[in-house]
């Protein structure tokens, strides 16, 4: 598992950064309201971060196809694989960080309608 998280790339430190800070900002709404909007902002930001990076590995990966003439279908494929880690992996947080948006504005009744 920890080595599928390395093979995402630089991206995936961004990710964990701002899973820490999610975590920070929960940590912290326990007791009273404290920036409750920034949990679900920085989930939807892990979001897309996670389709910017997979949109540059795919970019990458089908560049140097077009440089190389006789690829082999098992090696894009993976490297395809790989570029979707970072999609899902920002996609989960975003989820996490909504449903906790949503346990936090409830407990605080801070939803006006």
């Amino acid at each position: 598992m920890l080595e599928t998280l390395l093979n995402g790339g630089p991206f995936m430190m961004v990710l964990l950064i701002l899973v820490g800070s999610i975590i920070f900002i929960s940590v912290k709404n326990i007791k009273e309201p404290y920036n409750t909007n920034g949990i679900v902002l920085l989930g939807i930001f892990s979001a897309l971060v996670g389709i910017l990076a997979t949109y540059l590995g795919v970019n990458a990966a089908f560049s140097a196809v077009s440089e190389i003439s006789n690829i082999s279908p098992q090696i894009l494929i993976n490297g395809l694989k790989i570029s979707l880690i970072t999609s899902f992996t920002g996609g989960i947080i975003m989820l996490i960080s909504t449903a906790l948006w949503y346990f936090f504005i409830k407990r605080h009744n801070l939803l006006v309608v």
